[in-house]
């Protein structure tokens, strides 16, 4: 039923929703009712830029990055550098910064536009400068270092250099093409910024109704007062034709089924057309938190983008599923199991080297001293029960049927003794929570994946894989060609087809970096942020 100023679910992005959609807003703001540009003087006209930081305000001032800039100046010969018409290429790109999910305040633009804009030639330079060194390095590493945030990560990633590449673009005659090439240039990135508009769209409108709890799950052909609120709900995110929105009746049924399974399907729900609790949940969670999701993975995808490669086996431990993307295009999809929250799947770049049939099972110490030890004590027989043996003070499970490796092992280097693996216990991927591991991961399609990773070996073919397994022998099949791979954290992604999907945040991780931004943004401004009004605000 709908209720009257209704209090969304909050999820944890209460801060980052009223800040993303303020940016959002802000920006849009400032993209239609300020005038582009920049004063006429041209940059021949003025030189050392640097000693204007003295006449800047200090709330201006402080945030400069005096090394980059010292650097940058320290190979331009010291002279300003940014003609109006590059001024005006550069302020046309930052003001559509809040597209991307970023603040367009974090880049003088308040000082560089409007009435109130600084006239100063050789400050106008500097503050040009660093806001466009401050674009290259957000959109190419990030606004922070993922590093400082969270502590099981191994994602090595290219060192950039800001400086050189405006040096460069300056050089070349090419400001507008660097810009251009800046933000990540993977199509989910692409995708993912058209979701985020959409949503902060949807939240500056208001957002979508709020449905009451019931006094018990409602099922597929059954009548509930929801019903017509549930209806306005899922037309809200397209899930239900306008058409069918307009439907009137109370029962749940029909077409109005099929769209609430649509819904459960892209939110990682078990699509059973049922309005049960964890359906509400995420159907009450409000549209600026829905935004402020969205941008805070693209923020993690600005992080990352520089070191995932086109073709790699990508994991995403949010929605506990994995693929294989050749050329940027998927062409193997399956589930995967991942780490519990007490011991969650880390964050990881690496690659494939070699492919483990019939492995054994090392058991890690920490799982013998917490599991194995104890169960010893219960069940005196349970090693034997489980095909274990002791072997230089380790305990190690042989291949066969109850190997908890299954029979294929993907074998790769991290700092986090962490794989891709079979599992006997097929039936946990059935289930929507597959966050059930001490860390690796397992795969629903092990064999497929196998077969594809081999694809260019000769002397491979599914068979001869089966023929081994079949066999009972441990063998390692080294591959040719090392296949990347990367452990990610989605909980927004868009597919494809468009579809835009929300995982929750298991792990806590969309939590802490929107804390650390939030953190980050008090210590560059010195105050919270608050809305933008006008060019000058």
């Amino acid at each position: 039923m709908l209720r009257s100023n209704p209090k969304p679910r909050s999820q944890g992005y209460s801060f980052a929703a009223w800040h993303h959609f303020r940016m959002f807003a802000g920006a849009m703001a400032i993209a239609f009712s300020c005038i582009a540009g920049a004063p006429s003087a041209q940059a021949a006209a003025c030189s050392d830029p640097l000693s204007a930081i003295a006449a800047l305000p200090g709330s201006v001032s402080a945030t400069l990055d005096f090394n980059s800039l010292r650097r940058f100046y320290g190979g331009s010969g010291g002279v300003c550098v940014w003609s109006a018409a590059d001024a005006a290429t550069l302020i046309k790109a930052l003001t559509a910064v809040g597209e991307q999910g970023l603040d367009p305040r974090d880049f003088h633009l308040a000082e560089l536009k409007g009435s109130d804009a600084i006239r100063d030639a050789r400050a106008r330079d500097l503050l040009l400068t660093d806001a466009a060194l401050r674009y290259a390095r957000d959109m190419r590493n990030g606004r922070l270092e993922l590093e400082s945030i969270e502590s099981d990560i191994d994602f090595p990633r290219p060192v950039t250099d800001p400086v050189a590449g405006l040096r460069d673009a300056f050089a070349t005659h090419s400001l507008a093409a660097w810009l251009a090439s800046l933000p990540p240039s993977q199509p989910e990135y692409a995708r993912l910024v058209a979701a985020y508009a959409r949503y902060a769209d949807m939240a500056a409108k208001g957002g979508w109704v709020i449905i009451d709890t019931p006094a018990k799950a409602v099922k597929p052909g059954e009548a509930s007062p929801l019903v017509p609120t549930l209806r306005r709900r899922l037309a809200a995110e397209g899930d239900l034709d306008a058409a069918d929105a307009s439907a009137t009746g109370s029962r749940l049924d029909g077409a109005l089924v099929a769209a609430l399974k649509r819904f459960q399907d892209r939110h990682g729900l078990s699509a059973d057309g049922v309005v049960g609790r964890k359906t509400l949940e995420a159907l009450n969670v409000a549209a600026a938190d829905r935004a402020a999701q969205i941008a805070v993975n693209l923020e993690r995808w600005r992080m990352l983008s520089g070191a995932i490669s086109p073709t790699r086996v990508e994991v995403n431990a949010a929605a506990a599923t994995a693929k294989l993307i050749v050329g940027g295009a998927p062409v193997l999809e399956m589930r995967a199991v991942v780490g519990k929250k007490k011991t969650p799947t880390p964050i990881l770049r690496s690659v494939i080297s070699s492919i483990v049939v019939n492995p054994p099972w090392v058991v890690p110490s920490s799982i013998m001293r917490k599991e194995i030890l104890p169960a010893l004590t219960r069940e005196p027989d349970y090693l034997e029960k489980n095909d274990m043996y002791w072997r230089d003070n380790q305990i190690v499970q042989a291949p066969g049927e109850r190997n908890s490796l299954g029979r294929i092992k993907f074998e790769l280097s991290s700092s986090f003794d962490v794989y891709l693996h079979d599992t006997p216990a097929r039936r946990l991927f059935a289930r929507d929570d597959r966050a059930r591991s001490h860390g690796c991961v397992r795969l629903e399609k092990p064999l497929a994946l196998a077969e594809h990773l081999l694809g260019n070996d000769t002397g491979w073919p599914r068979e001869r894989i089966e023929g081994m397994i079949a066999d009972g022998k441990t063998q390692r099949i080294p591959l040719t060609d090392e296949v990347p791979i990367v452990i990610v954290y989605w909980t927004s992604f868009v597919d494809e087809d468009g579809t835009v999907e929300f995982r929750d945040d298991i792990y806590g991780r969309d939590e802490r970096l929107l804390d650390a931004l939030r953190q980050h943004r008090f210590a560059q401004s010195g105050e919270p942020a608050a809305a933008a009004k006008s060019c000058g605000a």
